[in-house]
């Protein structure tokens, strides 16, 4: 089995794993279930509101993979199937933080209580460095949007880099790096990293990882496993603090852009991070949002954006093309503002990597949910697949429950594929690519026109000629089960979505 070790920095880092997991949903073109990705989330704040999103996006989409597909791991490959490549917690990963590099404070603690600063004044052959400390560090208290010795860190770095990287430096001494580093197969196994570079997280934990890995003198497989990374540029501000929400005002958005060259600067000198890496892809978005001021914890929960999708779209790029020794491009053929970017504004490079499956995916979630589910139009119980499958007896339990929940999760966070399409298109840069909404007929999804024919011939797109199709495609199934349900759904959804 191959796998891909996805480390995931920061906020950032956990909202693309977010957009990567509705991707994967979809089943993306040259993976399979032979093929595993090992989401490992890094974030000092251990309750950042993105990160517990996108956990629960890794979570549900596991329970479906594992449900569909039990035998996956014992060598049947399922390929051309939904849900079909596994998502895999870092093997004896602690069982209640499965996702994640769980490393950060559970209560207050401030950066000089992890420097041990009050002990040094005790030794005199230490009282020079607490001095030094202080010249490098500002001391203001920890109300001062300036604190840095004082600061809190269980909301994280608040955009102090020269904190994060003294933290980070630790982390190949966690109990969770050494399980990935004891774990990796050189032969067949890959690392990928995301990471804002403009803030306090990211920036300071991308090249600490990077180095670790490198240097590795224990596990010496690191040193040249195949590494690819999406850096993040800007693209959000933040708007002003509210002092009554309990922030400082310790983050300073103006500071993105030069915080962002500083760390290009570094990681482009003589044995750098760039010449450390495989494949590196820079993405960002000049054209930027203002997002609510939030210095962390659940607050910190940002709408899904188009910079994410990206970069997650480059994760697949990386596995699924082979990327090695260079660096890579995605764009648009029109980046509109204030108006939505389509379908049809992306490249065929774009589509054939990730877009025609999703297509397919979201007709056939829409179909599922308007007309197997009754949101919209309930199908006729007499219809012959929906009797061969006996999806009388099926429908909201078992894994189409999870499968609802995937989609449409009760939960007031709201992280599922519906939530996430709706926040794509909620942004400066508008995303739209499907409209699932019930109140409208699966001839709209494909934005932005409805799809019409001529008077005399029938819909390709309508929920009359994918029922035709399943009944077809139905006709000589002896052994039904979820699985392969699921399998003449997007054979039929791919048929169609082809010939449109």
């Amino acid at each position: 089995m191959k796998r891909l070790f996805l480390f995931a920095i920061g906020g950032t880092g956990a909202r693309v794993v977010r957009s990567l997991t509705m991707m994967l949903a979809a089943g993306v073109d040259g993976l399979d279930s032979s093929y595993e990705i090992v989401p490992l989330i890094i974030d000092y704040d251990l309750s950042n509101g993105d990160k517990t999103r996108a956990v629960s996006a890794l979570t549900s989409y596991a329970n479906i993979h594992n449900t569909l597909y039990p035998d996956a791991t014992t060598g049947t490959n399922y390929n051309d199937h939904f849900f079909m490549t596994g998502i895999s917690p870092l093997p004896s990963n602690d069982a209640a933080h499965p996702y994640e590099f769980y490393f950060g404070p559970q209560t207050t603690e401030k950066f000089a209580q992890y420097l041990r600063k009050s002990a040094l004044n005790t030794n005199p052959a230490t009282a020079l460095t607490e001095s030094l400390l202080e010249a490098l560090y500002d001391t203001s208290n920890e109300g001062s949007k300036n604190a840095e010795l004082e600061l809190d860190m269980a909301k994280g770095f608040k955009g102090n880099p020269n904190i994060g990287a003294v933290v980070f430096h630790e982390l190949k001494h966690s109990p969770e790096y050494q399980r990935f580093a004891a774990t990796f197969n050189p032969l067949s196994d890959k690392i990928f990293i995301v990471s804002s570079i403009f803030g306090g997280t990211g920036a300071s934990g991308f090249p600490e990882l990077v180095n670790a890995m490198r240097s590795d003198t224990q596990h010496t497989t690191l040193n040249t496993a195949s590494i690819g990374a999406a850096l993040i540029l800007p693209y959000f501000k933040l708007q002003p603090f509210d002092p009554t929400k309990g922030d400082v005002g310790a983050i300073e958005a103006a500071a993105f852009n030069a915080k962002t060259r500083a760390a290009l600067g570094y990681y482009a000198t003589p044995n750098g991070i760039n010449s450390k890496v495989n494949a590196i892809y820079y993405v960002g978005d000049e054209n930027q949002d203002d997002y609510e001021y939030a210095e962390g914890e659940g607050r910190q929960q940002n709408k899904a954006h188009a910079v994410e999708a990206i970069a997650a779209t480059a994760i697949l790029d990386f596995i699924v093309n082979n990327r090695g020794n260079g660096a890579y491009e995605f764009s648009v053929k029109d980046a509109k503002l204030n108006s939505s970017i389509y379908l049809t504004d992306f490249y065929n490079t774009t589509h054939q990597l990730v877009l025609d499956n999703l297509s397919e995916f979201a007709i056939a979630m829409k179909y599922y949910r308007d007309v197997l589910c009754g949101d919209r139009n309930k199908i006729n119980s007499g219809v012959a697949f929906y009797n061969t499958f006996h999806l009388s007896n099926q429908i909201g339990k078992g894994v189409w429950a999870e499968i609802d929940n995937f989609l449409l999760p009760s939960s007031t966070n709201q992280w599922g594929f519906y939530s996430w399409l709706n926040e794509l298109n909620d942004h400066t840069h508008k995303v739209e690519l499907y409209r699932m909404d019930k109140s409208k007929d699966i001839t709209h999804i494909l934005a932005p026109n409805e799809l019409k024919v001529g008077l005399f011939k029938s819909n390709p797109l309508s929920d009359k000629e994918i029922s035709t199709k399943l009944n077809q495609h139905s006709n000589n199934v002896t052994q039904p089960t979820n699985s392969l349900f699921l399998k003449v759904l997007r054979d039929v959804t791919k048929q169609i979505y082809t010939n449109l």
